[in-house]
């Protein structure tokens, strides 16, 4: 291995270190919600597809087993979070999307982490801010990249 090859190896990895500490510092704060963090990713789910989406397409957009996706549907279903409708194209299939006590679990289990992390965030100089701010717009640049395949890189 060269030595780029071995600092890009070692730049890799400090950043998913710091990447997963925050992931897990606000799943933490979200957990403060009374909904397990599960059933609350599902519903961030279905927000983030327009909150109109069949399960199957659900499932293969999150990449979840359907066995799980199920059994939180009917979870949230009974909890009276998401509403089910009958597809107008076909009325063979089922899709889901929040009902008004789903909206409003969502936005508070938000609020929770996005209460923290403005309280984090007051902490910084406005420099550091806007530093966070543009490197986050990197992170978004990245999370969208399609990178080769480990069998395309070797």
């Amino acid at each position: 291995m060269s030595k780029a090859d071995f600092m890009a190896t070692a730049e890799a990895s400090l950043l998913r270190r710091q990447l997963m500490s925050m992931v897990r510092r606000l799943r933490r704060q979200g957990s403060l919600d009374v909904l397990p963090f599960g059933l609350l990713a599902v519903l961030g789910a279905i927000d983030r597809a327009g909150g109109d989406i069949t399960p199957t397409e659900l499932a293969r957009r999150e990449n979840l087993r359907s066995s799980n996706l199920a059994s939180a549907l009917r979870e949230l279903d009974a909890s009276g979070l998401i509403r089910r409708t009958q597809d107008p194209d076909d009325g063979r299939r089922v899709r889901v999307g929040l009902s008004e006590a789903g909206e409003a679990a969502l936005r508070r289990n938000r609020q929770l982490r996005d209460g923290w992390l403005q309280q984090a965030l007051q902490g910084l100089s406005a420099e550091e801010r806007g530093i966070l701010l543009r490197a986050g717009e990197l992170l978004e640049r990245l999370a969208a990249s399609e990178p080769t395949s480990i069998k395309e890189q070797a």
